[in-house]
């Protein structure tokens, strides 16, 4: 997994991973809170080797290294049944041997002979003596039973108490900081696998980053997500971080598609949502801003839009035209005062609207309008709903792909690509749409997509190299254009 994805993953959910730390240290505070107050006294005992009369040094080093190898055992001695009845019987306990022995530890350092027995109870007086019970039963045990020679001997070994048991100032649990830190580091480590693991599945489109690892179509341009109700920019040249955004899609898109003098564009995208009604109508006001003409169809007979975000009339429209109902010219609506725009609306939602837009009439009214505006910009329904925009791409120039941030997911772009390659389309560019202006995802204005960010040569597009329009004698698909269907168009 590359770095910079892994940070942004962690980053977009650290809100999660912090949700975790805290249920951590709460759960850390709960185990303090619900465990019993255990004082613990310990006791320091040594076990060597017995010094007889006449020993040599060599018996000594024999002797103690006889009890250093031995050690290990007399460590499960001291919690055995054997030392810890007696001790059960002095002090009047309630428990069997198998409960104290969670109770009471037996401890050494390597090649140590010191014992240290400690004892856990609910009162620090219970503790001292426990700990010291055991240390002389346990001393019992080794000297007088196990140890002792079978002739009646004196034993090999001795116990000795080097440290006696003395009642603890404070309870050893339960032990609030030790369970915080605990709970905290737990709780931190399920909380980043829990978001690496969310973000290795989310399959959403967010970034530029996500667009380039699916595919080498060029990037066009970066929107930021409009937090206002209305949004369409300003039509008067303002400059916000917006209307900049759209400006810059412009400059790109002039250096994507230099070489043709007349240019005429599908907008669409993988699902419906994503934004790309909006990026179209903001795209054309940008456009006639910088002194070009331009006009705009809401080729989306199925759901339109277009006319009810400009505030125009869509009783008649492109439907229409097609239909031979009424003449382009008598269609057209004008919006917008300083730089207009020529609206061309949807009109009626027809009941074929495939077999419509995929008709030569189609073609007429591309053609016509064409031939007079330097853009036509039109407004084609998802690529995933329906095969409109696939047919439409084929009449045009081009087609622009908006990519919807956390609208769309990468199957979903990745079909979308592949429904327009089936048709012989390479979109032109993909324009990410409702990108977040704050948090991991946010775009970065003037780093984001330059003018001479990456961009596909023109030889990619539908568009023939030596023509500046695809011909549009016959339509697309001969399938898609009955013999019943209208293709004549009347300026």
């Amino acid at each position: 997994m590359e770095l910079k994805r892994l940070v942004r993953i962690l980053r977009k959910r650290w809100i999660l991973i912090v949700a975790f730390v805290l249920l951590g240290v709460v759960g850390g505070a709960a185990a303090a809170l619900i465990t019993p107050v255990q004082y613990q006294a310990s006791t320091r005992v040594f076990v060597a080797a017995q010094i007889q009369n006449g020993s040599t040094p060599g018996d000594l080093v024999q002797g103690n290294n006889f009890v250093v190898q031995k050690l290990p055992y007399y460590l499960d001695v001291a919690t055995s049944p054997r030392v810890l009845d007696p001790v059960i019987a002095s002090l009047g306990l309630d428990e069997t041997a198998v409960d104290l022995a969670e109770r009471v530890t037996a401890t050494t350092q390597p090649g140590s002979a010191v014992i240290e027995i400690a004892a856990l109870a609910s009162t620090a007086d219970a503790a001292q003596q426990l700990a010291q019970a055991v240390s002389e039963s346990f001393t019992d045990v080794v000297i007088n039973q196990l140890e002792k020679p079978a002739d009646g001997g004196a034993s090999p070994v001795t116990v000795g108490v080097l440290d006696p048991a003395v009642a603890p100032d404070n309870p050893a649990l339960p032990q609030l900081y030790l369970n915080l830190a605990v709970g905290l580091l737990i709780g931190l480590f399920v909380g980043l696998v829990t978001a690496l693991i969310l973000g290795l599945l989310d399959r959403r489109i967010y970034n530029r980053d996500d667009i380039e690892r699916l595919t080498v179509v060029p990037m066009l341009g970066g929107i930021p997500l409009e937090a206002r109700a209305n949004p369409i920019i300003s039509p008067d040249g303002a400059s916000t971080a917006r209307a900049e955004a759209f400006r810059v899609l412009r400059t790109n898109l002039e250096f994507a598609d230099a070489d043709t003098g007349r240019r005429s564009l599908v907008v669409t995208s993988s699902v419906s949502g994503e934004g790309k009604t909006t990026t179209l109508v903001n795209l054309a006001i940008v456009l006639a801003e910088s002194g070009a003409t331009v006009a705009v169809i809401d080729a989306d007979l199925r759901t339109p839009r277009l006319a009810d975000y400009l505030g125009l009339d869509a009783d008649r429209g492109l439907t229409e035209v097609l239909l031979g109902d009424v003449q382009l010219k008598e269609s057209l609506q004008s919006w917008g005062a300083q730089h207009p725009l020529t609206v061309l609306s949807s009109g009626k939602i027809p009941t074929n609207p495939s077999e419509l837009l995929g008709s030569t009439a189609m073609g007429t009214v591309l053609d016509v309008l064409s031939s007079s505006y330097d853009y036509v910009l039109i407004d084609a329904p998802s690529v995933l709903a329906v095969t409109d925009a696939a047919v439409l791409s084929r009449w045009t120039g081009g087609t622009i792909l908006v990519v919807g941030a956390n609208r769309v997911r990468e199957p979903e772009l990745l079909a979308a690509l592949d429904a327009l390659e089936a048709v012989g389309t390479t979109p032109l560019g993909v324009v990410l749409a409702m990108v977040p202006t704050r948090g991991p995802d946010a775009l970065v204005q003037g780093a984001g997509f330059a003018a001479t960010s990456r961009l596909a040569p023109r030889a990619t597009t539908a568009i023939d190299a030596e023509t500046s329009e695809p011909s549009r004698s016959t339509p697309p698909d001969s399938e898609s254009a009955p013999s019943d269907t209208p293709t004549r168009v009347t300026w």
